[in-house]
């Protein structure tokens, strides 16, 4: 099904109050349900200018709104209440992930924590990607990919249950 073409929107930053606290972007729920219909799951949203890979995520509301934090809001110089311009396509590589050098490299080591790594879905892949690869400094993007490997490997990730009885 071919994607109608979506004109440029004006949304305002936004904050969700109780659980995550974080920044949004609301979108029109005639954008969303055009996407969702033509079967795009990712997006590249460009926010005033700058494109970032995104997804149009919803809640029991009904609302539909890209996920922005801190760093987005820095590099498109918006705050909470501020009106940003928003042009959406499809992401024409969904499921491609960032996983950056060290992480890249770590994995190609440790074939225990990649195996695990592979078997979650795209979606915990590119949250545990994003966890190495925000890090500013070398250093720290080699100390968290370790780390996530040995946490993969061990099944002590938050959330894995205990195999001892």
């Amino acid at each position: 099904m071919a994607l109608p073409p979506t004109e440029p929107f004006a949304a305002p930053v936004l904050r969700q109050s109780g659980g995550y606290n974080s920044h949004y972007l609301p979108v029109p729920l005639e954008i969303a349900d055009a996407y969702k219909s033509a079967g795009v799951k990712r997006v590249i949203a460009t926010l005033n200018g700058k494109p970032f890979n995104r997804a149009i995520l919803g809640n029991a509301d009904g609302e539909r709104f890209l996920i922005v934090g801190l760093p987005i809001l820095r590099e498109i110089m918006a705050h909470l209440g501020d009106i940003v311009m928003i042009e959406l396509k499809p992401d024409p590589e969904p499921d491609r992930i960032d996983l950056g050098i060290e992480f890249t490299e770590v994995l190609e080591m440790d074939e225990e924590a990649a195996e695990r790594f592979y078997s979650f879905t795209p979606g915990h892949q590119r949250s545990m990607a994003y966890y190495v690869t925000s890090a500013k400094r070398e250093e720290t993007r080699i100390k968290r990919a370790l780390e996530l490997a040995h946490k993969l490997r061990t099944r002590t990730l938050y959330g894995d249950r205990s195999i001892d009885p």
